[in-house]
C-alpha cells in the first residue's frame, strides 16, 4: 500500500511539473499552392493598361519582368530577339515631345500626360531580320512580349503591347528615327513592339473574349 501511495505521489508531482511548463506551439503546415489556379487567374484577369501614375518602378522589378519575358519559347531556341529598357523620364519625354510635334492630335490622347500615359518605363523588343525560310523571329518576339505583360500583371503593374506607337516612331521625322537608333539595337534587328510599364492610375478590367473563335474538330 505504501508503495502504491508513493507511486501515486510521484505521478502527481510529474503531472504538476508538466502543467507548469510553457505550452508547446504547433505550427500548421501551409496549404499547398494551386499553381494552375494562380496562373489561370493571372491570364484571365490581365488587361491592357495605357495610363499610369507618377510612381516609379525599380530596375530590379523591371529586370525581373524582362527575365520572365526571356523565358518565352522560341523556334529552335534561337532566342532571336533583343530587348531595350528605357526608364529615363527625360529620354521618354524627348520621344513623346517629338511624336506630339509630328502628330498634334496626340495632345488629346492622355490629357496632362505624355504620349505613353506617363509610363515608368518603355520596353522595346526587336526581332532578328532574316530572309531565310523558316525564320520565326517575329513570332518569337511576340511570345516574349506576352510573357512580359503577364509578369507585369502578376507584380501588380500595368502594361500594354503596342505596335502602332512604335510605327509612329519608325515612320516619324529624322529626330524620331535618330532617337530610336540611339537605343542601340544590333544592325540585323528590327524594333517591332514597345511595352509601356507602370503603376495603373485606374482599375482596368479584362475585356470579354469570343469563345466561339475556338472549337474542337472531330
Amino acid at each position: 500500500m505504501k508503495t502504491l501511495r508513493n507511486l501515486l505521489l510521484g505521478a502527481g508531482i510529474l503531472l504538476l511539473g508538466s502543467c507548469n511548463q510553457a505550452p508547446v506551439s504547433v505550427t500548421a503546415e501551409p496549404a499547398p499552392v494551386d499553381k494552375a489556379a494562380v496562373v489561370l487567374e493571372n491570364i484571365m484577369t490581365r488587361a491592357s493598361v495605357r495610363s499610369f501614375t507618377a510612381e516609379p518602378v525599380s530596375r530590379e522589378t523591371l529586370q525581373t519582368i524582362v527575365r520572365a519575358g526571356l523565358q518565352a519559347p522560341s523556334a529552335m531556341n534561337k532566342q532571336d530577339w533583343e530587348v531595350c529598357i528605357v526608364d529615363s523620364q527625360d529620354k521618354i519625354n524627348t520621344i513623346c515631345d517629338i511624336l506630339k510635334k509630328a502628330n498634334p492630335q496626340q495632345q488629346d490622347r492622355f490629357p496632362g500626360k505624355n504620349s505613353f500615359g506617363n509610363a515608368a518605363a518603355l520596353i522595346f523588343i526587336a526581332n532578328e531580320v532574316s530572309d531565310q525560310p523558316g525564320a520565326f523571329s517575329a513570332v518569337d518576339a511576340a511570345l516574349l512580349a506576352e510573357n512580359i505583360v503577364l509578369a507585369a500583371h502578376a507584380m501588380d503593374l500595368g502594361a500594354c503591347i503596342q505596335a502602332g506607337s512604335l510605327a509612329s516612331i519608325k515612320g516619324g521625322n529624322a529626330d524620331a528615327q535618330a532617337w530610336l537608333k540611339s537605343l542601340g539595337f544590333s544592325d540585323n534587328y528590327e524594333p517591332m513592339l514597345v511595352i509601356p510599364v507602370g503603376h495603373p492610375d485606374q482599375e482596368v478590367s479584362a475585356g470579354q473574349r469570343d469563345a466561339s473563335k475556338a472549337k474542337f474538330v472531330d
